[in-house]
């Protein structure tokens, strides 16, 4: 019963919670911007503890992403579509149908075909952290769409204690977003070995300097 109240709270009070978010993200000094409008059938592959992060910067463009069916995708999609997001329900788990993996994956691939952008967290949805899943790569197979490494760094935020370090930028802090060489996958890559890239591709993004 307390569950229920509480989730049915957080929802009245999304418009609130996605207005400061807007205005939060307004403030932040990016070094430099990017031109979505010349990426056409692209996924861009982020850590889930900076999916909010990365919304902030890319928010607006009518780029898809994925939500769960559960009470959590139902807060992580009012959120996202008020901040000009679409949303598909479901997961980017090929074949997880008790999460609706196939409905999910079916949806991104004919929106990747149509040659919209994707935004996927390749760790998420519950981890572990920082360990690539082949779900991106699966999609860029069967798409022909290109995988577009992406992370976010911050003078100022908050990382939570939560599995993924989740990430909350500061208002006006400098941020910097580092984008990586896109990969692509053919029918005849192995996935395990593109999984690997993409994770190394990541990696080196996160350890590089930000502010140089």
């Amino acid at each position: 019963m307390w569950k229920r109240i509480k989730f049915r709270a957080v929802l009245a009070l999304m418009p609130l919670i996605t207005l400061l978010v807007r205005i939060v993200a307004r403030s932040i000094r990016w070094k430099k911007r990017y031109d979505f409008d010349r990426d056409t059938r692209t996924i861009y592959a982020l850590w889930h503890g900076q999916a909010l992060a990365l919304a902030m910067f890319g928010m607006d463009r009518g780029i898809y992403t994925i939500a769960s069916r559960f009470r959590d995708g139902e807060v992580a999609t009012r959120l996202l579509k008020g901040m000009g997001f679409r949303v598909v329900r479901g997961s980017s788990e090929e074949g997880r149908a008790e999460k609706g993996g196939r409905t999910g994956t079916i949806q991104l691939i004919e929106v990747l075909r149509k040659g919209k952008n994707v935004a996927i967290t390749v760790d998420g949805p519950k981890g572990p952290a920082f360990k690539v899943k082949k779900g991106a790569v699966f999609l860029a197979q069967k798409t022909g769409a290109k995988i577009v490494p992406v992370v976010a760094e911050f003078d100022k935020a908050i990382v939570l204690n939560t599995w993924d370090g989740f990430t909350i930028p500061y208002p006006f802090t400098r941020g910097v977003v580092k984008i990586g060489k896109p990969i692509t996958v053919s029918e005849e890559d192995d996935l395990e070995l593109k999984r690997r890239e993409l994770e190394k591709a990541l990696y080196e993004l996160s350890s590089s300097e930000a502010f140089s």
